[in-house]
């Protein structure tokens, strides 16, 4: 026991007198290792089930996938209601077959609206996911007709700090109707399949529970039997011998025994094509297979791949500074081994020394991931109640505690090995050889891994920030700039009319343009679609948004053709008035609309008359008539392809308010005193457009920023590994490079026979670095339908990774340069 007291004794001495390359290699594992464990952290965060609900990989959700022609068809993670009905008719090995839809609630209370959001379940939901209540039954209040159940978040925006034992029995009047508070439930979890991801700021945790049967399920019994609709959720747990693999097949075998199965239009079941696909989905793989999460994946992997590199990076610098450290004390080494030290023995020591900085960077590593994990967690976008540091996984601790094991013997082993190949004898005589040519060359080589690793992320940072550049600035075919949205808080169909406030956007001086919108055009990717067939039958489905005729001057489009304001022109008014049809819809559409449409010009496609408002993606009987045609729009995101796009025209007020004005701060001062003065008493949101447009790319710029950070780490390492190689050297050549001075070696002669140490280093480092960063780059740009030219995308953030990596090494050698040039020849040669 003693002998191993004595031997970390040494260790933590020989720790103590190296202070500064100890700090080094401890602080930049550490920083690799905290890395390594946010990562980490959030992907069990976000992949975990929620803990309440027993056997969740048990628990299937029935996915829907669409398989239309000419359509991109992806897994809702959704379907149409109608399957639990028709499962449970067939008798298939399902339990607890549940429904669950979600929407909103406006509740009145105290002369105000208080926003929720609303999820209308079946009973048997509460059992199957465990669902908790704190006060009343909360199965028994979704069986009831007028009950409804709220969370503790809505207790509080309702009655204050009313104790949920008293809630129960009062009344909640929305929508025209009259609920029975009957259940008080907590705040639900955040991994939880019911929990509302999309919640407005507004609306916070507040949530509501009816029953799927009760009075605020306004669906029509056709909407509810939509076979092809999406319209909610449909849970089950997988009854005794029975797999998710089956659910697919059950679900197929009722689709098409449904009636509606045969009146879906041909062409979606020609040549034995599949009209959908399904799947049983297990909430273990919810996480992994919703849809939206497959980029927020990728980009997770991205930047755990990053880290690993990083740590990989910190543990060659780790290496490096034990070498040069095992090489400064041959003389050490040979006095242990005369006094009968053996291999063992200084393998036990040297381990130690290895172990405790490992130890030290790890503790730290998770000190400072359990201090950042909250605040990251919410710049990720993760409800402040998802939990990620607290408690800290076991899986987390697992993963750090096996790195350190991995990383120990990867750093001990070759300068322990070069330290021993030594013979003690001419150390003793005070000869302390080099590590030798092979030595430096491994050295070399590691500095080449550090700077390859580092140019790699620089090349790549650079290509992510100048795409996320080109998205923010790409022609959308509208602008963002200097305007302001206001969101109504409310059921879009019970909008007043606001007649006193639409006077006052028309009259104050710092709006310049205003409309209403049933979208957000800069963050809306995704809209309602609808089948439009022109005279000349030409079909094309175009994605249809609500909006005002100012819509148009409010966004800066840019029309081609007609008036969207008139609703008229020479063309229109003939062709209306002789088929007396003044009351059909107008409707504006884009130019690649128009062309797809049939249209030979914007012009030809004015007064047209088009065929519109069928099913789901079928041709209708609804007439509407173009009375303008504007340039390309994207409303999509720059991942997606642009759908053509068509603009109906109502005059009536809706939930999205923009104004347009040329000074921003007089422009939100304006729109707080006509709202505090006009407005309805409901709540709302006031959100610039261009940082609605950036939330679109939030992701992308996400990745940007933890790629960029990594990277910038990656480089300090590489440069403190370019600074040891440079110290070492000139300690190994200070007299040579003395002589060299002494015979008239001028100082630019002296740095190039040093930097000939580095040339190989960078120059591996840019043959490996740089082709891979470009890899990385295109494999990232190819993701996006609208994306950088991959000249400049590619060409100037390699050759800045390239010039950045030489600065850095350049810089890292100065300092020894200068030292060895200020040596006395006395101090080198004596």
């Amino acid at each position: 026991m003693s002998a191993r007291i004595a031997l970390l004794r040494d260790a933590c001495r020989g720790l103590r007198a190296r202070p500064w390359a100890t700090a080094v290699a401890v602080g930049g594992l550490m920083l690799a290792q905290a890395a390594c464990v946010l990562v980490a952290l959030l992907a069990v965060a976000l992949s975990d089930p929620d803990p309440a609900i027993p056997a969740p990989e048990r628990v299937v959700l029935l996915d829907f996938k669409g398989n239309l022609p000419g359509e991109q068809n992806f897994w809702f993670s959704a379907s149409p209601l109608v399957f639990a009905e028709m499962l449970k008719e067939r008798k298939v090995p399902l339990e607890l077959i549940s429904r669950a839809s979600g929407g909103g609630l406006d509740i009145k209370i105290d002369g105000r609206l208080q926003a929720s959001y609303l999820l209308l379940a079946d009973p048997d939901l509460v059992p199957l996911l465990q669902l908790p209540s704190l006060q009343g039954d909360l199965r028994a209040s979704l069986a009831r007709h007028d009950g409804i159940a709220i969370n503790t978040d809505l207790l509080r925006k309702l009655w204050g700090e009313l104790p949920p034992e008293q809630a129960l029995g009062r009344r909640i009047e929305a929508g025209g109707k009259t609920y029975t508070v009957s259940a008080v439930m907590p705040n639900i979890d955040a991994r939880n399949p019911l929990a509302n991801p999309g919640a407005l700021a507004s609306v916070g945790e507040a949530m509501a529970m009816v029953g799927y049967d009760s009075q605020a399920n306004t669906r029509t019994p056709a909407q509810r039997e939509a076979l092809f609709v999406i319209n909610g959720r449909v849970f089950a747990r997988l009854a005794p011998g029975a797999t998710a693999a089956q659910v697919g097949g059950w679900m197929r075998a009722a689709f098409m025994a449904n009636p509606q199965y045969a009146k879906l239009p041909a062409e979606w079941k020609a040549n034995g094509r599949e009209a959908a696909f399904f799947r049983g989905l297990p909430l273990t793989e919810l996480p992994f297979e919703a849809r939206g999460v497959e980029l927020r994946w990728q980009l997770l992997g991205a930047v755990g791949l990053a880290c690993l590199v990083l740590l990989l990076l910190a543990a060659f610098n780790t290496m490096n500074l034990h070498t040069a450290s095992l090489l400064q004390r041959q003389r050490e080494t040979a006095l242990r081994r005369s006094l009968g030290a053996d291999g063992p023995r200084l393998l036990q020591l040297w381990g130690l020394e290895v172990l405790l900085p490992l130890l030290l960077a790890a503790a730290g590593a998770l000190l400072l991931a359990w201090w950042l994990a909250p605040a990251l967690a919410q710049w990720m976008g993760l409800s402040a109640q998802h939990p990620v540091a607290d408690p800290l996984p076991g899986r987390v601790l697992l993963g750090l505690g096996l790195s350190v094991l991995l990383l120990w013997p990867l750093t001990l082993a070759l300068p322990a090995w070069a330290a021993l190949q030594r013979a003690p004898a001419p150390a003793l005589q005070g000869r302390t050889a080099s590590e030798g040519p092979w030595g430096r060359r491994l050295r070399q080589g590691l500095l080449t891994l550090q700077l390859c690793g580092s140019m790699a992320l620089l090349g790549l940072a650079g290509v992510l920030a100048l795409q996320q550049q080109y998205l923010l600035h790409l022609d959308r075919g509208f602008d963002t700039h200097n305007r302001l949205w206001l969101g109504i808080v409310m059921d879009p169909d019970e909008v007043p009319q606001m007649a006193p406030l639409i006077a006052a956007l028309r009259s104050h001086p710092a709006i310049q343009h205003w409309a209403f919108s049933g979208m957000r055009p800069a963050r809306d990717t995704e809209g309602e679609i609808d089948l439009h067939v022109s005279a000349s039958q030409h079909k094309q489905v175009l994605r249809v948004s609500t909006v005002s005729s100012g819509f148009f001057e409010t966004y800066g489009m840019t029309v081609l053709a007609g008036d969207p304001k008139l609703g008229s022109s020479a063309a229109l008014s003939s062709v209306a008035n002789a088929a007396g049809e003044d009351g059909e819809a107008k409707l504006v559409i884009d130019a690649k609309a128009a062309r797809l449409l049939g249209f030979a010009s914007p012009q030809a496609a004015i007064g047209a008359q088009l065929r519109a408002g069928g099913g789901f993606l079928q041709e209708g009987k609804a007439l509407r008539r173009v009375v303008a045609v504007v340039k390309a729009v994207r409303l999509e995101s720059a991942r997606e392809a642009a759908r053509p796009q068509a603009f109906l025209l109502s005059e009536a007020p809706q939930w999205d308010l923009t104004v347009h004005g040329p000074d921003p701060v007089a422009l939100r001062r304006a729109l707080d005193e006509i709202w505090a003065a006009h407005g309805p008493a409901v709540r709302h949101e006031i959100q610039a457009a261009d940082e609605q447009l950036a939330e679109v790319y939030r992701q992308e710029q996400q990745i940007t920023s933890l790629l960029s950070a990594i990277a910038l780490l990656a480089v300090g390492v590489a440069m403190l590994g370019a600074y040891a190689l440079v110290a070492d050297t000139l300690r190994r050549r200070r007299t040579e490079l003395v002589l060299r001075h002494l015979h008239g070696a001028s100082p630019l002669q002296v740095a190039l026979s040093v930097g000939r140490e580095f040339a190989w280093p960078l120059l591996g480092a840019a043959v490996l670095g740089l082709p891979l960063a470009g890899w990385l780059g295109w494999q990232y740009l190819a993701g996006f339908e609208d994306r950088i030219a991959l000249a400049p995308g590619l060409g100037w953030p390699l050759a800045a990774a390239a010039l950045l990596t030489l600065g850095v090494s350049t810089l890292a050698a100065a300092r020894h340069l200068r030292l060895a040039m200020g040596l006395r020849p006395v101090e080198a040669l004596g």
